[in-house]
């Protein structure tokens, strides 16, 4: 069921331009650079309602900066003149923690420095709203789950709100906005605290008193006959609420207008647009958050950085679908289809092969070198073919052999005890827990040193393992974990 009636917007139209009360409602569903927000301009649907209800209304569907800015002077000018204020706003939010904006359907990748060229202040919105305390009201459609982070200093949602005294501040999701404007701010009598009270999607914050009432039947204007081009009334809703709905409506009240063709092209574009259709194939796939992770690190896999792997498909994760449909002859829409999600797999699945079938041939050619060098040192059977040989490897494939028939032959030098003992107070200033230690013989088991059981304990294993791994890297093989060593550890990939 539609939310309000056409003729209801066309009554509402017709009221007179001169009112006391004000509001403005700007929604943004489409962005040029940023993904879409699904009911981002379902704000505009309390047009009717307010218009209705005796205010002075303003409205803009996916605007650009200039363009919002233009209304909110026009807001500014009149602020003075009016008995009560009434803002609207749906789409994308960002903040640094303590400043937010709202953004405009031409922002670009916006950052701390590019934000004033991106959207609109909504302290700003919020200094003029004060110029009528206790009868103004700002409302905000947004993704309260939502807290992508967006550049190193933003991320999307809201931070602390600096409320000016006696404006109060309605928070939901998108598709909630235009719900409170109809049915409680617009409605003669309603209590809009106890809209919000009663209602789990909303919460209020600045002044919220007991009882808040935005309208009286005594404040309702008489409702006044059709324009006289009421077509031309009806477009212009169509075209501010520039939704499918609006188009169809249009089309369905005035088939034979002169602005019919035009609708109808505007709402065949609509429902045919490439990235909506993309949008809507991806959501009904029903993804679970395990699903979407898998998606992240195959993603990651491939080359395309997703900034995380986290379950959300944020900024970060559309960007890599979008560079991974570029690659793959795809319309680059940052929406999945089966077809994609299983391509992505398959890759994903073929270069992890490719990664351990190349970790695997180093492994084996460390060990035909090791097997090499052995043949040339300590096969030969004398101390110095023995010395030779774990002075290369002290953790080799022979390092066992090497050092029985080296004991059997001299005494251990003692020289060698205050390297061992220094890599041991090393290891030990590293101050290394379970947690670290487990993660560590995981490493070496990923890369191929086999270090025994990942217990947290350094045993036998454990130090031949380093001892080969440090080897392998040109580092001293002591068998005990240095600060360098360590932090080549974390980060080694085979090369």
């Amino acid at each position: 069921m539609r939310k309000f009636p056409l003729i209801a917007a066309l009554i509402g139209l017709a009221l007179p331009a001169l009112a006391e009360d004000r509001a403005l409602l700007m929604g943004v569903s489409r962005y040029d650079n940023l993904s879409r927000v699904r009911s981002g301009g379902d704000v505009l649907r309390a047009d009717a309602a307010l218009r209705d209800a005796g205010y002075e209304l303003v409205t803009l569907s996916n605007g650009s900066q200039r363009d919002m800015l233009r209304l909110l002077g026009q807001l500014t000018r009149n602020a003075p003149d009016a008995k009560r204020l009434v803002v609207g706003l749906s789409g994308r939010f960002v903040t640094d923690g303590q400043r937010n904006w709202y953004l405009s359907a031409d922002a670009r990748n916006p950052d701390l420095f590019t934000l004033p060229q991106s959207g609109v202040s909504l302290d700003s919105i919020m200094a003029v709203l004060a110029r009528t305390p206790g009868q103004a009201v700002l409302v905000l459609g947004l993704d309260t789950d939502d807290d992508d982070a967006i550049g190193d200093y933003l991320r999307e949602g809201l931070g602390n709100l600096d409320i000016p005294q006696g404006v109060t501040v309605i928070i939901g999701g998108p598709s909630y906005g235009d719900d409170v404007l109809i049915d409680a701010v617009a409605e003669p009598g309603a209590n809009v605290m106890a809209y919000v009270r009663d209602s789990r999607r909303l919460r209020a914050e600045g002044y919220r008193p007991a009882s808040l009432n935005m309208q009286t039947d005594q404040d309702r204007p008489a409702p006044t006959a059709p324009s006289v081009d009421a077509a031309l009334d009806a477009w212009t809703t169509a075209q501010d609420l520039d939704t499918a709905d609006s188009y169809r409506d249009f089309i369905f009240a005035y088939p034979d207008s002169r602005y019919a063709p035009e609708a109808r092209r505007q709402l065949d574009a609509i429902e045919n647009d490439p990235q909506r259709l993309a949008e809507i194939a991806e959501g009904q796939l029903n993804l679970t958050r395990n699903q979407r992770r898998a998606i992240q690190r195959d993603l990651t896999l491939l080359g395309y950085d997703t900034r995380g792997v986290d379950g959300i498909f944020g900024p970060g994760s559309r960007g890599a679908i979008r560079n991974w449909q570029q690659s793959n002859g795809f319309t680059q829409t940052s929406y999945l289809s089966r077809e994609q999600i299983n391509r992505i797999d398959a890759q994903a699945s073929r270069r992890k092969a490719e990664i351990e079938a190349e970790e695997a041939r180093q492994r084996e050619e460390a060990l035909r070198l090791d097997r090499a060098y052995w043949e040339e040192t300590g096969a030969r059977g004398d101390v110095a073919g023995y010395r030779a040989y774990l002075e290369r490897y002290p953790n080799g494939s022979f390092a066992d052999e090497a050092k029985k028939k080296l004991a059997e032959l001299t005494e251990p030098e003692p020289p060698q005890q205050p390297d061992t003992d220094q890599a041991r107070e090393q290891e030990r200033a590293l101050r290394i827990n379970p947690i670290l230690a487990r993660l560590i013989e995981s490493r070496l088991a990923q890369l191929g040193f086999n270090p025994g059981q990942v217990d947290g304990r350094f045993d036998r294993d454990t130090r031949g393992a380093i001892g080969r791994y440090q080897s392998s890297r040109n580092l001293p093989a002591t068998g005990y974990l240095s600060e360098p060593t360590l932090a080549r550890l974390l980060a080694d990939t085979f090369q």
